[in-house]
This record gives C-alpha cells, structure tokens and sequence, in this order.
C-alpha cells in the first residue's frame, strides 16, 4: 500500500506551499462594481461586507459555465476575483461584454499566488509578517497586509480540506518568501508541496477544475458548485432561470459526486460507467488516497445511482469493478479548533500509558500554538509541566489563559495552587479569591439564564398549541395536506408524542414520495421508538430520494443516522 508523502502528511497535520501557478487574480475597480457583479454573478454580491468573500460563478443563459471563482471585496470600489487561469480570458470578455455606461474596470494585478494550507498555516504566515498582523479569519475573507514596502492580498481559502491560504505577492516577494519557508529551522518546518500531492489534496477536498472536471458543456448544477456558488434569493442575472427552475423541480440528470474503487489504482480519466448495458456516469480526476487508504475519483453519476456509499458492480472502461458513490467532499474541512483538540487528546493518550511527560508536553504546546485559546491545552500544559516543578512556565500559561479570557476559572484556580507550591502565599490567596468570584458571578448567570429560558418555554409552548390547532384544522379540510401533517408531525416530535408523528409523515411520504425531510424526520422517530429496522429502511428510501433531488443536507443525516444504526447493530 502506498505510504503518506511527508509534504502530504504536513499538509494535514502541519503546514505546506507551494506556487498556485494555475491561477490568478482579477481586479474589478469602480464606483458601481458591486450593483454591476450583481446583474452578472450567480451568487448576492451585497451580501459581501468589505474584507470578505464568497464563490460565485458567470453562467450563460442555459445555465452552462463560463467562469467559476471566488470574489472578495477590498473596499466599496474594488473587488478581485481569484479564477484558474484558464478561466481568466472567459471571465474577463463576458463581464467586459456587458458592461456601458457602468463605472467598472477590469484589470489583471502584478501579483504572484502562493498557498500556504494546513492547521499551522496561520503561525506560519504570522510569523512571517509579524504575529500582531491581522490574519482573514472567515472563509474566503481578504485582508491588505504591507510588508516591507509592498502590499500582499492574503485570502483565507482553503485548497485542500484544511484551513489555509492564498497569497497574492510580487513576484520577487514570492520568490523570497518560498526561499525562507524551505530554510526555516523551526521544529515543524512547512514542507513544499507538490503538483501530484496537491491533486490528491484537491481531490480529496472535492475540488473541481476546469479542463478537466468540468467545461463549457456543464451546467453549474451538474458540478455541485451551485450549492456554495447560487443565491437563490437575489435579483436577476443570466442564467437564474434554469439553475431555479431545476432547484425547483428536480435534479440535473448527471452531477459531480466522488467514487472510491477496490485497489490503489484510480479508475481511468475520462473512464465510461455502465450498470449492465447502461452508462450511469464518466470519470474525471482520481488518484489513490493516503488518508481513506483507497483509490478516489470525482465522477459524473446518473441521478438514479447517487446514493452514497450503496456498492454498485460496474464495467469502468470496458472493466468491471466495484464502485461505492460518495458525497463531496470525501475529506471533511478541518478547523484549527479540531486539530488542536485532537492533539489535546492524542497527549492525554499517551499520559495514560507513559511516565514520561516530555512527548505529551510537546503535543500540547502544538496544540496551543494551533489554537491559542484552547483552555483545556493550556490546563492540561500547566499540570504536566508542574509535575516535572517547571512552576514559572506553567504560571506563565496560566496568566496567559487568563488575559485570553477573563471569565476562566480554572487559570485562577491553578494559578492559586502553583502559587502555593512555590511559598507565595499571598499571590495564592488572592488567585483563589478571583477563582471564587468568578465561580460565584458564573452561578448568578446561570440562575438568571434558567428564568429567561422558563420565560421563553411557556412562550413557545402557546405558540406551539395555536399552531396545532391550525395544523389540524386544515387536517378536517384536506387529511393529505403535505404542510399541515409534516408541520404538525415537527411539533409533535419535540414534544415526544412520536407515534402521532410517525403516523403524519406515513402519510408525507406516501403521497409525496420525493419529500427529504419527511423521510428524515420519520426515521428519527421510528429510532425514537426503537423501531431499528424502520428507521434504516426509510433512510435507505429517503437517501435514495434525496440523492435524485440533490437534498444535500437531509441526505448527509440520513447518512450519518442509518451508518451509526448499522454500525450499533453489527
């Protein structure tokens, strides 16, 4: 079995670069280039404060791709768009066909792209531009950072399933930059990543590209980039009409989901699906996948064998196989948080069953330099370096926890006792003071928390009564009423009354047999119920259901639902 590369394996658990050569950044200047990007873009442009972002694409009017990217506003008059460059030339001539009378100028900045991707991107940027500088915390948020005389465009983007970054530089800067990043001598040194592994990367995340994935014959809703890309609630642009109209009504027939295979050998580009003597899908991009331990691809599947993880016996390029779908992305993002709690848990793993402190410690000082507000990190840091009597070190977190945020207790409370050790009695008696303040501020909170929520209850349940009276009401007029009996089966399920619900949402799906969320909220009461085998029945209905629609969201939890009942059954 092929073995993780290291600039894979710094990627996910540290940090790599490398050149984002394939693509670039468009500039789009002017006094009216937010009303102008919001006649021709797919997603709601006012909905972009300044400093921040979103993706969007320029569609056609039968809805087929022109460009797809993401836009982030520098300022009231200038937007820039981060595009492949082999969408550039398209993005540019269609806004450029477009515009009149606006104020509107489109241009093509100076600047080189470098990402930097992984939980450690953040330290590493900061440590390269100052740790005071302020970093774009929010996906797809831009900030201006200067640094020696130049001006960087630093977007938060991530490439790879992990958090990270695209930096738009000079040129020389980049250059230099790169060179100092390949001869850090810090314990974790950013490792340059290359073109292969960013494919892995990128396919694991569920990353299109242009060229490959995707073209000029694809109608955004067959990529699955509308569901990051389409506001459906802005005005007009080109295109609206058939992206709302297949919302609406169903489904594109073929759309982009992943696909794992037997083996370490992806199938091949371009490879034909077919169930029998039926094409149901194309491969696009694959590559086998360190992290899943199997072989990945992004396919093109027929809306009738979309759902996930249901193994399918196929013929890919005239060979047959074993195909299991599975909905994008196949790696779920990280988040510094996660991977700090993970380091937290991996330390206290290994405290469990060594005597010796020193790995564990160094886990933890990652773990909070990944995220430096994570309480338990610092707690736990404090404790292990007090066992080896490092008590300065472990004060010094401890003061540090306690500037992050005020209202911890436990920094006050550990503060009092490495005090105490060290014979400083009076510093101790006042920290366990705080400690007791803030113990007794945090009890008179959470008794005025519980009246307001007593208040908000008795509220919510008159609310609740008069909409089950409406609800049943509509019921004596029409007893098949697809938003009375899935509205009065919600309420129900919140109070427990599950029999009462599960007999409303028979009714739902019966009658409405392409309705998600009904199937979703059926099989929760039937678990409600310990009705096991009904529960996985109906989510194999419903999934199968969803999958035909494109209902992302209640398919990923009747997923997840049906795999944790067969998994507590096995």
């Amino acid at each position: 079995m092929n073995s993780p590369s290291r600039d894979y394996k710094e990627v996910r658990e540290h940090c790599g670069y490398f050149p984002l050569d394939g693509w670039c950044l468009v500039d789009a200047t002017g006094k009216d280039v937010e009303s102008y990007l919001q006649t021709q873009t797919t997603n709601d442009v006012t909905q972009v404060p300044v400093g921040g972002g979103q993706n969007s694409a320029v569609v056609d009017r039968k809805a087929r791709i022109i460009a797809t990217f993401s836009l982030h506003k520098m300022n009231d008059k200038a937007t820039c768009f981060l595009v492949e460059q082999n969408q550039k030339d398209r993005l540019v001539s269609h806004l450029e066909t477009y515009l009149f009378r606006e104020d509107v100028t489109l241009s093509s900045p100076p600047l080189s792209l470098l990402a930097l991707q992984g939980p450690m991107s953040a330290r590493v940027l900061a440590g390269w531009t100052g740790e005071d500088t302020a970093l774009p915390e929010k996906p797809d948020a831009i900030a201006l950072i200067e640094y020696e005389g130049d001006i960087w465009r630093v977007i938060n983007k991530s490439l790879t399933g992990e958090e990270g970054f695209v930096i738009g530089l000079p040129p020389a800067a980049r250059e230099k930059l790169m060179a100092a990043l390949a001869s850090t001598d810090e314990e974790y040194p950013p490792a340059r990543v290359t073109p292969d592994t960013f494919d892995i990367l990128r396919i694991e995340a569920g990353l299109p590209l242009f060229g490959r994935d995707m073209d000029d014959k694809n109608i955004l809703p067959e990529t699955g980039l509308e569901h990051s890309s389409v506001s459906y609630n802005k005005g007009c642009y080109i295109g609206q009409e058939v992206i709302a109209r297949i919302k609406t009504y169903g489904a594109a027939n073929f759309a982009l989901m992943g696909l794992s295979v037997e083996g370490e050998s992806p199938p091949p580009y371009n490879g034909e699906i077919r169930l029998g003597t039926k094409k149901i899908g194309r491969v696009k991009s694959g590559a086998y996948s360190p992290s899943l331990g199997r072989a990945l691809a992004l396919a093109y599947i027929h809306k009738d064998h979309r759902s996930p993880d249901v193994v399918l016996d196929v013929t890919i390029a005239d060979t047959p196989c074993k195909m299991t779908p599975h909905l994008l992305p196949f790696y779920r993002p990280q988040t510094r948080k996660d991977h700090s709690r993970r380091l937290l848990e991996q330390a206290l793993g290994i405290y469990k069953e060594e005597e010796n402190l020193d790995r564990p410690i160094t886990l933890l000082r990652e773990a909070i330099a990944v995220d430096p507000c994570h309480a338990a990190a610092y707690e736990a840091l404090g404790v292990f370096l007090s066992k080896q009597d490092k008590l300065d070190e472990a004060i010094a977190l401890m003061k540090r926890l306690a500037e992050i945020d005020p209202t911890e207790i436990m920094a006050h409370t550990n503060l009092s006792i490495y005090y105490m050790k060290q014979g400083r009695i009076e510093e101790a008696e006042l920290e366990k003071g705080e400690a007791t303040a803030l113990q007794f501020e945090r009890m008179v909170s959470e008794k005025m928390s519980q009246k307001d929520q007593e208040k908000r209850a008795e509220e919510e349940k008159k609310e609740r009564q008069n909409k089950i009276e409406m609800f049943k009401k509509v019921l004596e007029i029409d007893p098949v009423d697809q938003i009375a009996n899935f509205g009065l089966a919600s309420i129900y399920t919140e109070m427990g009354r599950n029999e009462e619900a599960v007999n409303l949402l028979e009714t739902v799906v019966r009658e409405y047999k392409d309705y998600s969320a009904a199937y979703l909220l059926l099989g929760k009461n039937l678990e409600k119920l310990s009705l096991r085998e009904s529960a996985v029945e109906t989510y194999q209905s419903g999934i199968a259901q969803a999958a035909k629609k494109g209902d992302l969201m209640p398919l990923r939890e009747m997923q997840s639902r049906m795999n944790q009942l067969l998994q507590a059954s096995d």
